[in-house]
């Protein structure tokens, strides 16, 4: 079983999405503070160690969700906003922020970009 979950981080919230040997689970919401933070984890450990986590580096705000990674000790791969929009842009002509959870699962999932 290969899990790949994409992240999308704003300010006050964060959208998770994750594939599941490539079938999408439902999306959802967790807000951006140690109650979401937990929800994040108690999903991940649902799934096996071989869990590929990816989100975009965005400042601040992806700093706090990098540091509860590392602080479980959670393999990931922090793409900086170029990179991101370049994988992206290969599945599809335009980057929106509707579905990028979605998306960054899937290009990881297929691109298997390296891990921090």
């Amino acid at each position: 079983m290969h899990t790949t979950i994409g992240i999308d981080v704003s300010k006050a919230t964060i959208q998770v999405a994750g594939a599941v040997d490539g079938k999408f689970i439902p999306a959802f919401k967790i807000t951006h503070d140690g109650f979401g933070f937990n929800q994040l984890n108690t999903v991940i450990l649902r799934f096996n160690a071989a869990t590929d986590i990816v989100f975009e580096a965005i400042g601040v705000y992806s700093r706090l969700l990098k540091d509860f990674l590392e602080t479980h000790n959670y393999p990931y791969t922090y793409l900086n906003p170029l990179t991101a929009k370049k994988q992206l842009e290969k599945l599809r002509a335009n980057k929106n922020d509707l579905n990028n959870d979605k998306h960054l699962a899937e290009t990881q999932a297929i691109l298997k970009s390296a891990k921090s």
